[in-house]
């Protein structure tokens, strides 16, 4: 599923907006603090990761698009890591 498309499911579900479109808001779609935790849960538990909850708020860069980025960013990072020598 494309990050894009499963970050609107995650939106529309928790926040209850209609129709969340690519460059919506967080804020701007009824975000607020209370509702991102569950929205940051649903994100790591689909993929692994979790965006900065600062973005969420960060008016240039609180898009869906931009959140979509900054989570494929995280997780082509999180597999490319080398791992830790022990």
């Amino acid at each position: 599923m494309k990050t894009e498309t499963m970050l609107i499911q995650i939106l529309e579900s928790v926040i209850g907006a209609k129709k969340v479109t690519g460059d919506a808001r967080f804020l701007d779609i009824g975000g607020n603090s209370l509702n991102l935790v569950e929205v940051l849960k649903q994100i790591k538990a689909k993929t692994g990761v979790a965006p900065s909850p600062r973005l969420f708020f960060d008016k240039t860069r609180s898009t869906v698009m931009a959140l979509s980025a900054e989570i494929d960013a995280l997780r082509e990072l999180s597999n490319t890591a080398a791992p830790v020598a022990g």
